[in-house]
Protein backbone atom coordinates (compact mmCIF):
# COMPACT_ATOMS: atom_id res chain seq x y z
CA UNK A 1 0.00 0.00 0.00
CA UNK A 2 1.54 3.26 -0.93
CA UNK A 3 0.80 6.85 0.81
CA UNK A 4 0.65 9.99 -0.85
CA UNK A 5 0.13 13.49 0.44
CA UNK A 6 -2.63 15.66 -0.35
CA UNK A 7 -3.90 18.96 1.01
CA UNK A 8 -2.69 18.40 4.34
CA UNK A 9 -3.17 14.56 4.71
CA UNK A 10 -1.65 11.59 4.01
CA UNK A 11 -3.85 9.20 2.19
CA UNK A 12 -3.77 6.10 0.43
CA UNK A 13 -2.73 6.25 -3.33
CA UNK A 14 -5.61 4.29 -4.62
CA UNK A 15 -7.73 6.80 -2.70
CA UNK A 16 -6.45 10.34 -3.19
CA UNK A 17 -8.39 12.38 -5.38
CA UNK A 18 -7.97 15.96 -7.29
CA UNK A 19 -11.35 17.80 -8.83
CA UNK A 20 -11.93 17.53 -12.75
CA UNK A 21 -12.33 21.28 -11.88
CA UNK A 22 -8.62 21.99 -10.83
CA UNK A 23 -6.31 24.25 -12.61
CA UNK A 24 -3.51 22.04 -13.16
CA UNK A 25 -6.00 19.97 -14.93
CA UNK A 26 -7.75 22.29 -16.82
CA UNK A 27 -4.56 25.00 -17.85
CA UNK A 28 -1.75 23.37 -16.45
CA UNK A 29 -1.60 25.69 -14.29
CA UNK A 30 1.25 24.42 -11.42
CA UNK A 31 4.63 23.86 -10.98
CA UNK A 32 6.63 20.44 -9.55
CA UNK A 33 9.86 19.80 -8.34
CA UNK A 34 11.51 16.48 -7.50
CA UNK A 35 13.74 15.05 -4.67
CA UNK A 36 16.04 12.34 -3.67
CA UNK A 37 16.84 10.58 -0.79
CA UNK A 38 19.53 8.48 0.48
CA UNK A 39 18.60 6.57 3.54
CA UNK A 40 17.24 9.07 5.89
CA UNK A 41 19.33 12.02 4.00
CA UNK A 42 17.39 14.25 1.45
CA UNK A 43 20.11 15.19 -0.92
CA UNK A 44 20.74 18.70 -1.86
CA UNK A 45 17.04 19.40 -0.11
CA UNK A 46 18.03 23.38 0.63
CA UNK A 47 18.51 23.86 -3.42
CA UNK A 48 15.70 21.68 -4.80
CA UNK A 49 13.43 24.01 -1.96
CA UNK A 50 14.82 27.10 -3.16
CA UNK A 51 13.80 26.10 -6.96
CA UNK A 52 10.40 25.22 -5.92
CA UNK A 53 9.85 28.93 -4.19
CA UNK A 54 11.00 30.18 -7.18
CA UNK A 55 8.25 28.66 -9.49
CA UNK A 56 5.86 29.26 -6.54
CA UNK A 57 6.59 33.20 -6.77
CA UNK A 58 6.70 33.69 -10.20
CA UNK A 59 3.23 32.58 -10.33
CA UNK A 60 2.11 34.24 -7.23
CA UNK A 61 1.41 31.43 -5.65
CA UNK A 62 1.34 31.77 -2.03
CA UNK A 63 3.94 30.13 0.24
CA UNK A 64 2.59 26.49 1.38
CA UNK A 65 5.39 25.02 3.48
CA UNK A 66 8.75 26.32 5.47
CA UNK A 67 11.81 23.93 4.32
CA UNK A 68 11.57 22.13 7.48
CA UNK A 69 8.22 21.44 6.72
CA UNK A 70 8.74 20.37 3.40
CA UNK A 71 11.36 18.24 4.62
CA UNK A 72 9.29 16.45 7.23
CA UNK A 73 6.79 15.64 5.29
CA UNK A 74 8.93 13.84 2.90
CA UNK A 75 11.01 11.89 5.46
CA UNK A 76 7.05 10.89 6.50
CA UNK A 77 6.09 9.90 3.18
CA UNK A 78 9.47 7.94 3.09
CA UNK A 79 8.73 6.10 6.12
CA UNK A 80 5.22 5.36 5.50
CA UNK A 81 6.00 3.97 2.40
CA UNK A 82 9.22 2.09 3.45
CA UNK A 83 11.40 3.97 1.29
CA UNK A 84 15.44 2.96 1.41
CA UNK A 85 16.04 5.23 -1.21
CA UNK A 86 13.15 7.72 -2.39
CA UNK A 87 12.19 9.84 -5.50
CA UNK A 88 9.56 12.24 -4.71
CA UNK A 89 8.03 14.45 -6.67
CA UNK A 90 5.54 17.28 -5.15
CA UNK A 91 2.89 19.36 -7.49
CA UNK A 92 1.17 22.28 -7.08
CA UNK A 93 -1.28 23.47 -8.57
CA UNK A 94 -3.70 27.18 -8.32
CA UNK A 95 -6.47 24.83 -7.22
CA UNK A 96 -10.15 24.13 -7.44
CA UNK A 97 -11.27 27.42 -10.10
CA UNK A 98 -13.81 27.49 -13.30
CA UNK A 99 -13.99 26.57 -16.60
CA UNK A 100 -13.55 29.93 -19.00
CA UNK A 101 -11.74 33.25 -18.98
CA UNK A 102 -12.96 34.57 -15.81
CA UNK A 103 -11.70 31.93 -14.30
CA UNK A 104 -10.38 32.59 -10.65
CA UNK A 105 -6.97 33.55 -9.61
CA UNK A 106 -7.28 33.72 -5.81
CA UNK A 107 -8.09 29.53 -5.05
CA UNK A 108 -6.84 27.96 -2.15
CA UNK A 109 -4.02 25.66 -3.67
CA UNK A 110 -3.33 21.49 -4.54
CA UNK A 111 -0.37 19.97 -3.08
CA UNK A 112 0.27 16.91 -3.98
CA UNK A 113 3.19 14.61 -3.16
CA UNK A 114 4.56 11.26 -4.50
CA UNK A 115 6.46 9.02 -2.70
CA UNK A 116 8.32 5.72 -5.05
CA UNK A 117 11.56 4.18 -4.45
CA UNK A 118 14.70 5.64 -6.39
CA UNK A 119 14.88 2.79 -9.79
CA UNK A 120 17.43 4.38 -11.85
CA UNK A 121 18.76 3.48 -15.71
CA UNK A 122 20.16 -0.34 -15.76
CA UNK A 123 24.09 0.54 -15.56
CA UNK A 124 24.97 -1.34 -18.40
CA UNK A 125 23.78 2.23 -20.23
CA UNK A 126 26.53 3.86 -17.95
CA UNK A 127 29.47 1.50 -19.19
CA UNK A 128 28.20 1.07 -22.80
CA UNK A 129 26.58 5.15 -23.13
CA UNK A 130 23.62 6.17 -25.06
CA UNK A 131 22.64 7.58 -28.53
CA UNK A 132 20.63 10.75 -28.46
CA UNK A 133 18.67 12.77 -31.59
CA UNK A 134 18.45 16.44 -32.09
CA UNK A 135 14.93 17.43 -31.46
CA UNK A 136 13.12 19.58 -34.45
CA UNK A 137 11.41 20.99 -31.98
CA UNK A 138 13.03 24.33 -30.53
CA UNK A 139 13.40 24.99 -26.80
CA UNK A 140 10.77 27.79 -25.70
CA UNK A 141 12.33 31.28 -25.71
CA UNK A 142 12.94 32.94 -22.75
CA UNK A 143 11.81 36.01 -22.94
CA UNK A 144 7.98 34.19 -23.96
CA UNK A 145 8.29 31.68 -21.19
CA UNK A 146 10.57 31.78 -18.05
CA UNK A 147 12.44 28.60 -18.25
CA UNK A 148 13.49 29.33 -13.69
CA UNK A 149 9.41 28.17 -13.39
CA UNK A 150 9.32 24.43 -13.36
CA UNK A 151 5.73 24.35 -14.44
CA UNK A 152 3.70 21.26 -15.02
CA UNK A 153 2.73 23.13 -18.00
CA UNK A 154 5.48 20.74 -19.98
CA UNK A 155 4.41 20.26 -23.71
CA UNK A 156 8.03 21.78 -24.93
CA UNK A 157 9.53 18.51 -23.32
CA UNK A 158 7.09 16.37 -23.92
CA UNK A 159 7.51 17.16 -27.92
CA UNK A 160 11.00 16.38 -27.76
CA UNK A 161 10.23 13.84 -25.70
CA UNK A 162 7.71 11.94 -28.77
CA UNK A 163 10.92 12.98 -31.32
CA UNK A 164 13.18 11.01 -28.63
CA UNK A 165 10.89 7.76 -29.02
CA UNK A 166 10.40 8.19 -32.62
CA UNK A 167 14.28 8.08 -33.13
CA UNK A 168 14.39 5.10 -30.63
CA UNK A 169 16.61 6.90 -28.31
CA UNK A 170 16.61 7.53 -24.45
CA UNK A 171 16.75 11.37 -25.36
CA UNK A 172 17.09 14.42 -27.39
CA UNK A 173 18.95 17.47 -27.34
CA UNK A 174 17.01 20.79 -28.02
CA UNK A 175 18.30 23.71 -29.52
CA UNK A 176 16.81 27.19 -28.96
CA UNK A 177 15.19 29.47 -30.84
CA UNK A 178 18.66 31.18 -32.37
CA UNK A 179 20.37 27.85 -33.11
CA UNK A 180 22.58 27.39 -30.13
CA UNK A 181 22.91 24.06 -27.71
CA UNK A 182 20.56 24.34 -25.13
CA UNK A 183 19.40 21.73 -23.10
CA UNK A 184 17.74 18.19 -23.19
CA UNK A 185 13.99 17.68 -23.10
CA UNK A 186 14.50 16.63 -19.68
CA UNK A 187 18.45 17.10 -18.89
CA UNK A 188 21.13 19.18 -18.86
CA UNK A 189 23.81 18.73 -21.91
CA UNK A 190 27.82 19.22 -20.81
CA UNK A 191 30.81 17.76 -22.98
CA UNK A 192 34.91 18.12 -22.68
CA UNK A 193 37.39 19.01 -24.66
CA UNK A 194 40.97 18.83 -24.22
CA UNK A 195 40.23 18.76 -20.45
CA UNK A 196 37.93 21.55 -20.45
CA UNK A 197 34.29 20.99 -19.80
CA UNK A 198 31.27 22.88 -21.22
CA UNK A 199 27.63 23.37 -20.79
CA UNK A 200 25.32 25.88 -22.80
CA UNK A 201 24.64 28.77 -20.26
CA UNK A 202 21.40 30.17 -18.63
CA UNK A 203 20.84 32.74 -21.32
CA UNK A 204 20.21 29.88 -24.02
CA UNK A 205 17.07 29.33 -22.21
CA UNK A 206 17.61 26.02 -20.32
CA UNK A 207 16.53 25.13 -17.06
CA UNK A 208 19.12 25.28 -14.16
CA UNK A 209 19.18 21.93 -12.93
CA UNK A 210 20.22 21.50 -9.42
CA UNK A 211 22.43 18.60 -10.49
CA UNK A 212 23.69 20.63 -13.45
CA UNK A 213 24.98 23.38 -10.61
CA UNK A 214 26.85 19.91 -8.22
CA UNK A 215 28.45 18.83 -11.51
CA UNK A 216 30.03 22.48 -12.46
CA UNK A 217 31.10 21.98 -8.61
CA UNK A 218 32.44 18.45 -8.72
CA UNK A 219 34.34 19.16 -11.86
CA UNK A 220 36.43 22.17 -10.59
CA UNK A 221 36.43 21.22 -6.65
CA UNK A 222 37.24 17.18 -7.26
CA UNK A 223 38.36 16.87 -10.76
CA UNK A 224 40.52 20.50 -11.38
CA UNK A 225 38.24 20.66 -14.32
CA UNK A 226 37.50 24.37 -15.23
CA UNK A 227 33.91 24.73 -16.82
CA UNK A 228 32.97 26.82 -19.46
CA UNK A 229 29.21 27.83 -19.92
CA UNK A 230 27.90 29.91 -23.07
CA UNK A 231 26.29 29.96 -26.21
CA UNK A 232 27.82 27.01 -28.85
CA UNK A 233 26.84 25.30 -31.48
CA UNK A 234 25.86 21.79 -32.87
CA UNK A 235 29.31 21.33 -34.34
CA UNK A 236 31.00 22.12 -30.92
CA UNK A 237 29.61 18.43 -30.13
CA UNK A 238 31.34 17.19 -32.82
CA UNK A 239 34.69 18.41 -31.89
CA UNK A 240 34.44 16.94 -28.19
CA UNK A 241 35.88 14.34 -26.58
CA UNK A 242 33.09 13.28 -24.44
CA UNK A 243 29.00 13.84 -24.17
CA UNK A 244 27.27 13.44 -21.28
CA UNK A 245 23.44 14.59 -19.94
CA UNK A 246 22.71 15.32 -16.18
CA UNK A 247 19.69 15.24 -14.32
CA UNK A 248 18.53 14.10 -10.27
CA UNK A 249 17.40 10.91 -11.89
CA UNK A 250 19.86 10.47 -14.61
CA UNK A 251 23.06 11.47 -12.48
CA UNK A 252 25.96 11.30 -15.09
CA UNK A 253 24.65 9.80 -18.59
CA UNK A 254 27.91 9.29 -20.97
CA UNK A 255 26.56 9.59 -24.28
CA UNK A 256 28.29 8.13 -27.18
CA UNK A 257 26.75 8.94 -30.29
CA UNK A 258 24.48 12.09 -31.69
CA UNK A 259 22.76 10.96 -34.27
CA UNK A 260 25.06 9.65 -36.87
CA UNK A 261 27.68 10.93 -35.25
CA UNK A 262 30.24 9.22 -33.21
CA UNK A 263 31.74 11.44 -29.67
CA UNK A 264 35.12 10.83 -29.79
CA UNK A 265 36.19 7.13 -29.84
CA UNK A 266 32.96 6.49 -29.39
CA UNK A 267 33.06 4.96 -25.63
CA UNK A 268 32.87 6.13 -22.10
CA UNK A 269 35.19 8.87 -21.28
CA UNK A 270 37.05 9.22 -18.42
CA UNK A 271 35.52 12.22 -16.88
CA UNK A 272 31.53 10.74 -17.11
CA UNK A 273 32.90 8.17 -15.27
CA UNK A 274 34.56 9.76 -12.78
CA UNK A 275 32.18 12.70 -12.41
CA UNK A 276 29.85 10.08 -11.56
CA UNK A 277 31.69 8.20 -9.08
CA UNK A 278 31.93 11.50 -7.42
CA UNK A 279 28.98 12.30 -7.22
CA UNK A 280 27.61 9.20 -5.93
CA UNK A 281 30.45 10.20 -3.04
CA UNK A 282 28.58 13.37 -2.74
CA UNK A 283 25.16 12.24 -2.16
CA UNK A 284 26.90 10.03 0.69
CA UNK A 285 26.88 6.32 -1.24
CA UNK A 286 29.09 3.51 -0.85
CA UNK A 287 31.21 4.07 -3.91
Amino acid sequence: MNFVYLNGQFVEEDKACVSVLDQGFLYGDGIFESFRSVGAKLYQFPLHYERLVQSAQALSYPLLFAQDELQQQLLELQRRNQLVNGYFRITITRGLGQVGFLRDMESSLTCLIIGREFKGLDEHLYQQGVALTVAKTRRNAPEAINPKIKSISNLNSLLGKLEAKAAGTLEVIMLNSRGHLCEGAASNLFWVRDGWVFTPAASTGLLEGVTRSTIMRLCEEKLKLRVITGEFRLQDLHYSDEVFITSTSLEVLPVVRVDDFVIGKGGVGPVARDLRRELHRDMGMVV
